[in-house]
């Protein structure tokens, strides 16, 4: 397996594209964020952020993390989390479910 971005999906300051997929609840994606992604949360997915360039700023839950290339962070379900900055992140999605996305502001870009 090679992960490499094929096809990208605009979503304002971010965008993401799926790397490969292991079954329908469980994939791999990369997402490129140039700014700031709003505050969400994802009621029964658990997230896996993989920085692999750049730097930026992850809140999950109560902590806000300075991030660069190599750190990992976990977000469980339930967890408000946003990100900022210039980077690109390897998430890996486990448990996924279509409009599992709850976005805390609607002005926040979404459509995850």
């Amino acid at each position: 397996m090679r992960l490499e971005a094929q096809k990208w999906e605009d979503r304002g300051v971010y965008r993401v594209s799926r790397l490969h997929t292991f079954d329908e609840k469980t994939f791999v994606q990369l997402v490129e964020i140039k700014g700031r992604v709003g505050e969400h949360y994802h009621s029964i997915q658990t997230e896996v952020f993989v920085i692999v360039e750049g730097s930026g700023r992850i809140g999950i839950g109560d902590e806000v993390f300075s991030v660069r290339c190599g750190d990992v962070l976990l977000c469980e379900p339930g967890k408000v989390h946003f990100a900022e900055g210039e980077m690109k992140v390897l998430v890996f999605k486990y448990n996924y479910a279509e409009n599992d996305s709850h976005w805390i502001n609607l002005s926040s870009p979404g459509g995850e």
